[in-house]
């Protein structure tokens, strides 16, 4: 196997874009990936439509993409890559590869990836891309990305990446100090790097309530409130099997908004 050390001694970072509808295999990818230092995932996506929303937003260098997922698959998202952004696919079939390399793909990974692959193609990448273009956070062509709706999408950033979500998918937020906690409907929960009080500013007062210090609700998506002022008020929220207990305090103020109350 080449030595991958000269490589990484010269190359500048290399910023990437994760596609896939699997979790797991996004997941996996970014824990290779992070074992290169120039290397830093900046943002994630589940669908190729996202997926072009944060390549606008974050002007990444590669885009890792999975080639069957809802909607417009991997090879749709290749085919309108512009030249400054390269494509590598990830996948779990053999049979795309000709249709891959005619779209451009710069190589083609079959799941699960390897270290020693992907390695290889890392490698493949320092060697060909030479200088990147340099992107500044906080830029005024480059807004940061916690700050910023594309679409009717919510850029998020996560401990890892930053992810396109959509208002309608949040539940409820619970705070973790300065981090939150976005429950979704038909999706694991997600650790924000955004305070509660950040939140406000971003969501809209018609549909989430504060509901005290650590809790925003949101008032389209409650199902059914099993009302309790001894043991906590219950909630339950449409796609979510999982229910919510409020206090007493909360109870009153929720009570309050909905009966016309501030």
């Amino acid at each position: 196997m080449p030595d991958t050390t000269p490589a990484e001694n010269v190359l500048a970072p290399l910023r990437v874009l994760l596609v896939d509808d699997e979790s797991a295999a996004s997941t996996w990818l970014a824990e290779l990936l992070s074992r290169h230092q120039h290397v830093t995932v900046v943002g994630e996506a589940t669908t190729a439509d996202s997926a072009e929303r944060l390549i606008a937003l974050l002007k990444p260098d590669v885009v890792f993409v999975d080639i069957e997922m809802p909607g417009r698959d991997g090879l749709a998202l290749l085919d309108r890559l512009d030249d400054q952004v390269v494509g590598v696919v990830v996948t779990a079939f053999e049979d795309y590869a000709v249709e891959a390399f005619d779209a451009a793909a710069f190589d083609y990974l079959l799941k699960p990836v390897t270290s020693v692959r992907l390695d290889r193609t890392i490698t493949r990448l320092a060697r060909s891309l030479g200088q990147p273009r340099t992107v500044t956070i906080g830029d005024a062509n480059f807004p940061p990305s916690d700050q910023v709706a594309v679409d009717d999408k919510l850029a998020v950033p996560t401990g890892r990446a930053t992810m396109l979500i959509a208002a309608e998918e949040i539940l409820w937020l619970e705070s973790l100090d300065n981090y939150s906690r976005v429950h979704r409907s038909g999706a694991p929960p997600l650790t924000v790097r955004r305070s509660l009080a950040e939140w406000e500013e971003i969501l809209s007062a018609e549909s989430f309530f504060r509901l005290d210090r650590s809790l925003i609700v949101s008032l389209d998506r409650i199902d059914s409130i099993h009302w309790r002022w001894q043991g906590g008020t219950q909630l339950a929220f449409v796609g979510c099997d999982e229910t919510l207990t409020i206090g007493r305090a909360a109870t009153r103020r929720l009570k309050d908004r909905l009966d016309g109350g501030c």
